[in-house]
């Protein structure tokens, strides 16, 4: 287990921007590590209520519990390894393993107990070190939606901007406003529960 501030900024980009990136950045698209974020909310969404989000991240065969929550500088995230047979249980049944992850949800008054798996986000990311930070590509597929974005996380929230915004001047593309992936696929999924 361990819990760590992230401090990071980014911004949406069209596929034409992506593949400018690519080229320009002098990256390999085929050096692109898949993970998939699998995720978790109750029916009233208590969650959101609360501004957090809770994933199992699947990356190389391994499956990380996160729990993001606001912090006063960038998101407190407090992560827990986890087994597969814990992650086949938590995705069939809702139930989760003790740790720091589970006292965290009760420090934020979330029922547990109500908690259920709502779906999947694949993300295809490439990701440098790049300016006393890291920097990410990401495309990612959720519920026959894709989209782009671009990544930074610094050592300050100043650092992270100012690089970030650095970058897309340098080649020339628009900052967009962009939700974090949790939201992004938490609204589309309530697009198509509506139709």
């Amino acid at each position: 287990m361990s819990q760590e501030i992230e401090i990071e900024v980014k911004s949406m980009l069209t596929k034409e921007a992506y593949c400018t990136l690519v080229k320009g950045l002098e990256l390999d698209e085929s050096e692109a590590v898949t993970q998939h974020n699998h995720y978790f909310e109750t029916p009233d969404f208590s969650l959101k209520a609360a501004h957090a989000g809770l994933r199992i991240r699947e990356k190389n065969n391994t499956f990380t519990l996160t729990l993001k929550q606001p912090h006063t500088v960038g998101k407190l995230e407090t992560h827990q390894t986890l087994g597969r047979n814990e992650w086949i249980t938590a995705k069939e049944q809702g139930t989760l393993p003790d740790g720091k992850v589970k006292d965290q949800l009760n420090s934020l008054n979330i029922p547990i107990e109500k908690l259920t798996y709502v779906g999947t986000l694949t993300t295809s990311r490439i990701e440098i070190s790049y300016k006393e930070g890291n920097l990410c590509l990401d495309k990612s597929s959720y519920l026959g939606n894709t989209d782009f974005e671009i990544e930074f996380e610094g050592i300050s929230e100043e650092h992270a901007t100012t690089t970030l915004m650095k970058v897309l001047d340098d080649y020339n593309i628009q900052y967009a406003v962009t939700e974090n992936k949790v939201r992004r696929f938490f609204t589309r999924k309530l697009e198509l529960d509506k139709r």
